[in-house]
C-alpha cells in the first residue's frame, strides 16, 4: 500500500537525458539522434510580390540567400547528419551550432555566430501532456533555417500569413526569425490554460471528495508547472538576448516586436507561478480536509465508546459474580426477580443520558 501511494506521488517516470557523444570528442562532431524518419527540406523564398515554395532535395542546388528576397529552409528529421553537414556547409553555420543542432536536448539559448546567429527554444508537441521537442533557428543575412525533430509544429499560421501576402512578406529575414519564436512562445498559452481547467476540476475534487488521485494530479501539475517556468526562464534569457544585440541581423523595428514576445514570456511565467501557487494551496486544502474527516471518524467513534462505557461499567460490575450466599453484601441485586431487567434498565437509561447530554452541547449532529 505504501508503495503504491509513493508511486501516485512521483507520477509517470521521467525520460532520462542520454549524451551520445563520446568523451574525448572533437568540438562540432555530428551524432545524431537515432530515427528512422527521413530528414526533409521545405523552402518558402519571397517577396513583396512573388513566392515560391516547394521541398527539395540535398542532393540537387541548395538555394542561396540573397539581399532581394528572404529564404525559408524549414528542415525535419535530424537523423541524416549529412544532410545537416552540407547545409552547415552550405550556409556558413558554425560547427558548434551544428552539434548543438543535432544534439536535440539543449536549453534555449542565443549565440552569436561570426556570419549568423543561433537560437534554441523548446516547441510543446501535445496539447495536454507537456512534452517538448527542441527548435534551432539560424538567422543569416536574408535567410531563416530551422530544424526540428519530428513532423508537426506550431508554424501554420506563419505560413498562412506568407501564402496570404501578409506584413510578413514586406519584412526582412529577421522578421521571419520573429514570427517564428512568437508563434512557439504563444503556442504555451493552451497549455498552460489546460492546467488551468485541470485545477478548478481538482478543486471541486478535492472540496467535495477528497482522494489519492486529486493528491497524485495536484503533484503531476505542480511539477510540470515547475518544468513550464523553468523553460521560461531560459527563453526569457534567449530572446533577451535578441533584444539587446547589436548586430545588424536584427533590425531595432523587429527588437521592438522581439520585447512584445519578451512580455508574453514573462507573462507566462506569472501564470506558472499563479497556476503552481494554486497546486500549493490545493494540496493544503486536501491534507486539510482529510484531517477534518479523519477528526470527525474519531469524534465519532470517541462519542460511541463514551456512550457504552457506563453500560460496559455495569455489566462489568454484574459479571464479577460474587456469591450472595455466603455474606448479604455480596451483590445481593443478583438474588433479585428483576435484577436483570433492573440491570438492562440501568445501562439503557445511562446510555440515553449520555446520549442527550452530547445533544445539548452539539457534540452530535454539527
Amino acid at each position: 500500500m505504501i508503495r503504491k501511494a509513493a508511486q501516485l506521488l512521483r507520477g509517470p517516470k521521467r525520460k532520462r537525458f542520454k549524451h551520445r557523444t563520446k568523451p574525448g570528442t572533437a568540438p562540432g562532431t555530428l551524432v545524431g539522434e537515432r530515427s528512422n524518419s527521413p530528414t526533409q527540406i521545405r523552402m518558402f523564398r519571397y517577396d513583396e510580390t512573388n513566392l515560391e515554395e516547394r521541398e527539395i532535395s540535398v542532393t540537387e542546388s541548395l538555394p542561396r540567400p540573397s539581399q532581394e528576397k528572404v529564404l525559408w529552409l524549414d528542415v525535419v528529421g535530424l537523423g541524416d547528419v549529412n544532410v545537416i553537414e552540407r547545409l552547415g556547409q552550405h550556409f556558413g553555420i558554425h560547427p558548434l551550432a551544428l552539434e548543438d543542432i543535432v544534439h536535440v536536448h539543449q536549453r534555449p539559448k542565443t549565440d552569436d555566430y561570426d556570419e549568423s546567429l543561433f537560437i534554441v527554444v523548446r516547441m510543446p508537441r501535445e496539447e495536454t501532456i507537456l512534452e517538448t521537442e527542441q527548435l534551432s533557428v539560424i538567422l543569416g543575412q536574408g535567410f531563416v533555417i530551422t530544424f526540428q525533430q519530428f513532423e508537426g509544429d506550431t508554424f501554420d499560421g506563419v505560413r498562412t500569413r506568407i501564402r496570404e501576402k501578409a506584413r510578413i512578406r514586406n519584412r526582412k529575414a529577421d522578421y521571419l526569425a520573429y514570427a517564428l519564436l512568437d508563434s512557439v512562445i504563444d503556442s504555451y498559452f493552451p497549455k498552460l490554460e489546460y492546467y488551468g481547467s485541470r485545477l478548478d476540476e481538482l478543486d471541486e475534487a478535492v472540496t467535495e471528495a477528497p482522494n489519492s488521485r486529486s493528491l497524485s494530479g495536484l503533484h503531476k501539475i505542480r511539477r510540470d508547472l515547475i518544468h513550464v517556468r523553468k523553460l521560461m526562464w531560459h527563453h526569457r534569457e534567449a530572446i533577451n538576448a535578441l533584444v539587446r544585440t547589436e548586430r545588424d541581423l536584427i533590425s531595432k523595428e523587429t527588437q521592438t516586436y522581439l520585447r512584445d514576445c519578451l512580455d508574453h514570456v514573462v507573462q507566462l511565467m506569472d501564470v506558472a507561478e499563479n497556476d503552481r501557487d494554486s497546486c500549493l494551496s490545493l494540496q493544503e486544502l486536501y491534507l486539510s480536509e482529510i484531517g477534518q474527516r479523519t477528526n470527525e471518524q474519531m469524534k465519532t467513534l470517541t462519542l460511541i465508546a463514551t456512550i457504552f462505557m457506563p453500560m460496559s461499567f455495569v455489566a462489568g460490575l454484574y459479571g464479577m459474580n460474587f456469591d450472595p450466599h455466603a455474606s448479604p453484601w455480596n451483590m445481593p441485586e443478583l438474588e433479585w426477580a428483576y435484577g436483570y431487567p433492573f440491570a438492562l434498565g440501568l445501562m439503557v437509561t445511562l446510555g440515553t443520558g449520555m446520549l442527550l447530554y452530547f445533544l445539548s452541547r452539539g457534540w452530535i449532529g454539527k
